[in-house]
């Protein structure tokens, strides 16, 4: 296990947590986080990691596509579920508390993870259709792991060129053809890059710098928020910071809350939007939201709790039982297939 790797998963998850704590902080008339522009680019950091990850988990292992999917939706679908079970308990009570910025919500859309241009009950499963979609083509060519990276880095970089081509209005096609699909290609050459080379500490320490320079360039100029740019005015920077640091590996120590973090950083990616939602109400009802630095810190600190709880009690314990019925289930198949 790449100790960087769980560190920079932790990194991504605070950074989404921080601009989401600051759209609730300048929806409630405070300034405090309006300097900070940048805290998208963890969902760019999440992308390229999971391009990564994948190499690393199908290296030199027999698997197949559907032994691969069946283990990223027990990995990923159960929590997200659940979570959109209970945003959905609080649409039917009250549809403004959710997706309050606008926009059809889509139920069927929701659960089922299909981008059509409609909101989803838990907002941040956009990202998790992406992941998906790139499952499915990295899978696909699983039939042929010597070639299978390549081929899926040329089928999503093919489909990035068709949108630039074709600029598609229907939303599954702008999805599909999507700059982002470029993020995860970079997780790939970084994977490929890591295991061919062995970069020196002054290397990665080089890299690393210039990934955060380019980062303090980015939330300083008017270039995050450009059309095209999410793969390369936030996909690129963090793809220097996410190469110099696991570059760093082998200097990395252990910090059992940094892990811990990382561990958990699904589970706070999709609790943190309910524990801000918690929070707000709170301030609101007692009267102190113009405790900007007050309101912040509770945000913060009741969505990291709340995100490890969740991980510990209830992701962990989801993967536990759904991963028990993988295994009962394989004797079967194996005696039904013999």
């Amino acid at each position: 296990m790449y100790l960087s790797i769980q560190y920079l998963r932790a990194l991504a998850a605070f950074m989404v947590l921080l601009t989401h704590a600051s759209f609730k902080l300048q929806s409630n008339g405070s300034d405090l986080l309006s300097w900070f522009n940048i805290g998208g680019y963890g969902v760019d950091l999440f992308f390229i990691i999971s391009g990564f990850i994948m190499c690393l988990t199908v290296q030199n292992k027999a698997i197949n596509f559907k032994s691969f999917m069946k283990s990223r939706v027990i990995r990923i679908i159960p929590l997200y579920w659940l979570m959109t079970s209970l945003a959905l308990i609080i649409y039917l009570i009250n549809p403004s508390l959710v997706n309050s910025s606008g926009g059809e919500t889509s139920v069927v859309s929701s659960y089922l993870l299909i981008p059509d241009g409609s909101k989803y009950l838990v907002n941040n499963g956009w990202t998790l259709s992406y992941e998906f979609f790139f499952y499915l083509v990295f899978s696909f060519f699983l039939f042929d792991k010597s070639k299978q990276k390549l081929f899926t880095s040329i089928t999503l970089i093919f489909l990035f060129i068709m949108g630039l081509a074709f600029k598609f209005e229907e939303a599954l096609m702008q999805f599909a053809t999507s700059p982002l699909l470029l993020e995860f290609v970079m997780g790939i050459v970084a994977y490929e890059l890591i295991r061919k080379f062995k970069f020196s500490i002054c290397f990665s320490f080089l890299l690393l710098f210039f990934g955060l320079a380019l980062l303090i360039y980015m939330n300083e100029s008017n270039y995050y928020n450009v059309t095209f740019g999410k793969a390369l005015t936030s996909g690129i920077p963090m793809f220097f910071v996410f190469l110099g640091f696991v570059g760093l590996e082998s200097k990395i120590k252990k910090s059992t809350i940094y892990f811990e973090l990382g561990m958990s950083s699904y589970s706070l990616y999709l609790v943190h939007p309910f524990s801000l939602a918690a929070v707000t109400f709170i301030f609101k009802y007692l009267g102190i939201l113009s405790f900007s630095g007050f309101y912040f810190f509770a945000m913060v600190t009741v969505s990291l709790i709340s995100g490890w709880l969740c991980y510990y009690y209830v992701e962990k314990r989801l993967d536990r039982l759904f991963r028990s019925k993988k295994k009962v289930s394989a004797p079967t198949n194996k005696m039904l297939a013999s």
